[in-house]
């Protein structure tokens, strides 16, 4: 299960142990959304002077999600903020995290011809937000990045191999429906790569009911063992959508 580390995104309204506990004994296990490549107003970090005097690591606002600012992750104040969110995440006894916003790395190299650098940039904190989480919470807790599956091709060679020795898992959103089949193709073969290394695979499609039979055939025809969820059509992200 992935969900916020919190009921409204606010720290006051954030999970207990009691309440993450509740789901594990259950045998769920429980990964907390975790954006490393963009920072939300909504968010208990974010300060309202910032509004007119942004902090150095803050970037141009989403156009597609309003509050949502891209961050220069490399920055040393972004991993500051950073840590503060993994405490809370480790204090409640979640299992890991879902990492977001991995494919920041693109939105910064690809406008100076610095790809590499800034996907090496990206590994480097997700190595870092391994580390401080298995520090924090146990050598169990878990990684998984989501979507910007190319960082493990764009990246320098020594730092794909961090990454992969990193990250448990990868989830991807849209690989059969809502994509060109190109792109598909594309993201298939990063996925048999880093099936290849051990991560476990996930995936989530934006789709009705009525596509779900079509959504397994696709899948199983990918020869790759991943775990599937059918999410809203309309990616309305507040329930668990019942699987059929």
């Amino acid at each position: 299960m992935v969900v916020d580390y919190s009921r409204t995104g606010r720290d006051e309204d954030r999970f207990t142990r009691e309440e993450i506990a509740g789901l594990r004994d259950a045998g769920t296990l429980v990964l907390a959304y975790f954006s490393v490549g963009e920072a939300e107003t909504y968010r208990f970090y974010w300060e309202e002077e910032w509004a007119d005097d942004p902090p150095g690591f803050m970037g141009p606002e989403n156009p597609d999600w309003p509050g949502n600012f891209k961050v220069r992750y490399w920055k040393r104040s972004w991993w500051t903020v950073l840590k503060a969110y993994l405490d809370r995440i480790a204090e409640a006894g979640f299992d890991g995290v879902y990492l977001d916003i991995v494919d920041a790395y693109w939105f910064w190299g690809s406008q100076d011809d610095s790809l590499t650098m800034r996907a090496d940039d990206m590994v480097r904190l997700i190595g870092r937000v391994a580390k401080y989480g298995r520090k924090a919470a146990g050598r169990d807790f878990l990684v998984v990045m989501q979507n910007g599956l190319g960082i493990v091709e764009h990246a320098s060679e020594s730092r794909q191999r961090d990454l992969l020795a990193s990250i448990d898992g990868v989830g991807v959103e849209s690989l059969f429906f809502n994509t060109t089949a190109e792109d598909a193709a594309y993201r298939i073969r990063l996925l048999a790569r880093y099936a290849e290394h051990g991560s476990k695979l996930m995936n989530v499609e934006y789709v009705p009911a009525a596509d779900m039979e079509r959504y397994c055939v696709d899948a199983r025809g990918t020869g790759l063992p991943m775990l599937l969820y059918r999410a809203d059509p309309d990616r309305m992200l507040d329930e668990l959508v019942p699987q059929k």
